[in-house]
């Protein structure tokens, strides 16, 4: 069961290389046609849909199937949770039926027969689903009063994707000419429409924040709107078209890819998008990884998901990092778990403005040096390396940008100067021996 899973030997290069990585085969996708993978309000149960119409609850620590339920009588389209993780449903565009069920229960609650095949079925609240059919209407579906459905909205052509947004009462819908914003507060008209600039069509489209808007196109664009602006933020170009992966509030998107020379493997987490994200990213798939990203989920060619467990590495780093090299400019070897720091600006304060990052992940953020020190406290994780990167936000007005930091713990007391610029990246790496 654990060995090397046989993925395109382009991905194993860029994670091997961006974060040390190793992508193991996994339980679920490789000898099972599995057409859909989604991780679950649950950590240790994940679920699968098949290409036969059955719904798979996987126990993940034991790696074992917890039990198969005949859902559709064709291939599982899709599963989407509901908001607060009770509920589930699936479809299947081959039985033309959408059905809701209970996560916890494993039985079905609501069946519903779609004269035409459906193109999207969503959740609009706990008590009714949206679902969009071959011929563009988007049918608003009450469980437990059926008086009250309704064609919600009817659209020229068939609706790819949608995505319902309960705060602002929104709902975004995908289809082969633009993304349209229907504003359901002022009688379900278009708030704002985007029509697709490429050769291609939207396919997919998820908030990355309340006013950000993520897209993806069918030649493998991603892209980023802003919608009070109602302009485009940043674009990246994809060497394909991976898209249909099952995102929801229990998973992460990852992209992979290339800056320059640089392999990239990073989540859209607290990202700068208009500084980190730039035209010299070329991106190749997007995946999934749970919060703790101990898995990912792939999509290929055909719309078939994989599991894949990840061994190794230290945790996927923030995109800034990744872009720079990292010169090591000091090893210490400590006799503390636990440091006590001071930066400051020890010459001419000329503007520098640093970020910090332990083991990948930022402790200090876009500070400005100055000559009063800041002093904290970092914990290190004892009997490995612990790499402390000093990363130029500036350069200030004299070059490179330069950082004075103390490091104390009983019996030592040493202070170090780092150095640093937008190509390179100074570091500090810690080692504590723990005794056993």
């Amino acid at each position: 069961m654990k060995h090397i899973l046989f993925i395109p030997l382009l991905l194993l290069s860029i994670l091997g290389k961006a974060q040390g990585v190793e992508l193991v085969k996994s339980f679920i996708g490789n000898s099972q046609k599995s057409e859909v993978i989604s991780f679950t309000p649950q950590d240790e149960i994940l679920l699968s849909g098949d290409f036969s119409g059955y719904i798979n609850y996987w126990d993940v620590p034991n790696q074992a199937l917890i039990s198969s339920i005949k859902a559709h009588n064709g291939k599982i389209n899709r599963i989407e949770f509901s908001q607060n993780g009770e509920y589930f449903l699936t479809f299947s565009e081959e039985d033309k039926h959408v059905k809701v069920w209970s996560f916890s229960g494993q039985d079905t609650l609501i069946d519903y027969t779609v004269n035409s095949s459906p193109h999207f079925a969503i959740f609009y609240d706990q008590n009714s689903v949206l679902i969009g059919d071959d011929f563009g209407a988007i049918n608003h579906r009450n469980f437990y009063y059926p008086e009250k459905d309704s064609l919600l909205y009817k659209n020229p052509i068939p609706v790819y994707d949608a995505v319902y947004e309960n705060t602002k009462n929104e709902l975004v819908i995908t289809d082969k000419v633009s993304i349209k914003i229907i504003d359901l507060n002022k009688g379900n008209k278009i708030d704002f429409e985007i029509k697709n600039p490429y050769s291609s069509f939207f396919v997919k489209s998820r908030y990355y924040s309340p006013d950000v808007l993520m897209t993806w196109s069918k030649n493998g664009i991603v892209s980023f709107w802003d919608l009070n602006k109602k302009k485009l933020i940043r674009e990246l170009r994809s060497k394909n078209d991976f898209y249909e992966l099952s995102i929801n509030q229990y998973s992460k998107v990852l992209l992979t890819g290339y800056y320059k020379d640089k392999a990239l493997l990073f989540d859209l987490t607290n990202l700068d998008l208009e500084r980190e994200l730039d035209e010299n990213i070329q991106l190749v798939n997007t995946y999934l990884t749970n919060e703790y990203n101990q898995f990912m989920v792939s999509s290929s060619e055909e719309g078939r998901h994989r599991l894949m467990q990840v061994k190794g590495g230290s945790g996927i780093k923030p995109l800034s990092l990744q872009k720079r090299d990292i010169e090591v400019q000091k090893v210490i070897n400590v006799g503390a778990k636990i440091l006590k720091l001071a930066v400051w600006d020890n010459e001419k304060v000329d503007g520098d403005k640093i970020s910090l990052s332990l083991n990948g992940k930022w402790i200090l953020r876009n500070y400005e040096i100055v000559k009063e020190k800041n002093i904290f406290e970092i914990e290190l994780i004892p009997n490995q390396v612990n790499q402390l990167v000093f990363f130029a936000e500036n350069l200030g007005t004299i070059p490179p940008n330069t950082s004075a930091i103390n490091i104390q713990y009983e019996g030592y007391d040493k202070t170090h100067i780092m150095r640093s610029n937008l190509d390179k990246s100074g570091s500090i790496n810690f080692f504590f021996e723990e005794e056993e």
